[in-house]
């Protein structure tokens, strides 16, 4: 089978970090604007929780806001060498760099203390809708990404590429015009159609990362971004033509799968605890007491565990959807919340804490252990 041929005349490019448009695609870019190509690249974060190689510019690390800055800089003077390429953040919501961390496999892994607003705790639909507007405006007849691992992993550059994926996919059924075609970066011996790269692209792949000092060690014939492993600049880049997954969806539907029923349980549960005190004498509504604190650890445990809201969403709905219709007298008469204290209390301080939960603007574990250590 013949290999597809890598010419796209308009070429849109998603990445995740500044510097990934010069380290993993340098030699594309470089190619494509030599043969009067039209490049866009998109850029899904900032960088904020780059490492630096320079040691006076230490500082920058931990100050998300500063480091965001001086990398978005770094990425500019970077485009330059490359000549005409237009360039984009995305816009719907500024998402934060990740991080990363090496977990016991030796695999890359998120963060244990994820920020919400971090890439890969968005949700991958909010993602591919920055990038269907981003297809929609440039119009581009390809559309180049990571593999589906990520490259070597990082959990921002897998959520690129299911965004990406899942983008191409929404803008082929909602649009009338063609989809672009889709791209991956090829990894080492994987399979590649198209091998890009050679001295003259080579020399403006070096310009472009000599501006990311920060991230990047320049020598005269390599790079590097891991101490020791060396990477010389005319190595080419190889990318291969992919069909966009329907798979890349399937994570959305398994929340809808456990979360909501998790809200009817949790509904039925508390609905049946509520009115249950210690003996028929005692006052203490022991089991109002108990369907609260549940209610209260299972809203706090989605919020830690799951680093976005999304699950949340859907288990207050279907919560509230079980308590309005145990409210009402069923056919049979019974009012399985009747109208006491007790049943006020759980109809409405249940909702009440989910909201609340909701709402709190940032819940981090992370950041507890930190302040119980006088970190600050």
């Amino acid at each position: 089978m013949a290999k597809a041929k890598f010419a796209p005349k308009r070429l849109l490019i998603v990445h995740a970090h500044p510097d990934d448009e010069s380290l993993f695609t340098g030699h594309v870019i470089a190619d494509r604007i030599s043969a009067k190509a039209e490049v866009m690249v998109f850029t899904l974060t900032r960088g904020e929780r780059g490492k630096v190689k320079l040691d006076e510019l230490k500082s920058l690390e931990g100050d998300l806001a500063a480091m965001g800055s001086f990398r978005a800089s770094e990425l500019m003077e970077a485009l330059k060498a490359f000549g005409n390429v237009q360039h984009a953040f995305a816009g719907t919501r500024a998402y934060l760099d990740s991080g990363m961390r090496i977990n016991p496999w030796g695999k890359p892994a998120k963060p244990r203390d994820l920020d919400e607003l971090a890439l890969s705790a968005a949700s991958t639909t909010i993602i591919a809708d920055d990038i269907v507007a981003k297809i929609r405006e440039f119009k581009p007849d390809a559309v180049l990404t990571y593999n589906r691992r990520g490259g070597f992993g990082h959990p921002d550059h897998k959520m690129a590429h299911d965004a990406t994926a899942m983008a191409i996919r929404k803008f082929a059924k909602q649009s009338r015009s063609r989809a672009p075609q889709f791209w991956v970066i090829a990894e080492p011996r994987e399979p590649f159609d198209a091998e890009i790269g050679n001295a003259k692209t080579a020399a403006v792949k070096k310009a472009a990362l000599e501006a990311h000092a920060s991230q990047v060690a320049v020598h005269a014939e390599t790079y590097s971004v891991v101490p020791g492993k060396e990477i010389r600049y005319d190595r080419p880049e190889r990318v291969r033509k992919s069909s966009p997954s329907a798979l890349v969806g399937i994570r959305s539907a398994l929340t809808f799968l456990w979360a909501m029923p998790l809200g009817v349980l949790l509904g039925l549960a508390g609905t049946m605890m509520h009115q249950v005190k210690a003996n028929t004498d005692a006052q203490t509504p022991i089991g109002l007491i108990v369907a609260l604190v549940m209610t209260v650890s299972l809203a706090v445990a989605l919020r830690l565990l799951r680093r976005s809201r999304g699950a949340l969403y859907l288990v207050t709905a279907t919560l509230a959807g079980t308590i309005f219709w145990l409210a009402q007298r069923q056919p049979g008469g019974e009012l399985f919340i009747p109208g006491n204290d007790a049943g006020n209390i759980w109809a409405y301080g249940s909702i009440g804490i989910f909201a609340l939960v909701i709402m709190f603007p940032k819940i981090q574990p992370g950041a507890w252990r930190r302040s119980s250590r006088g970190h600050r």
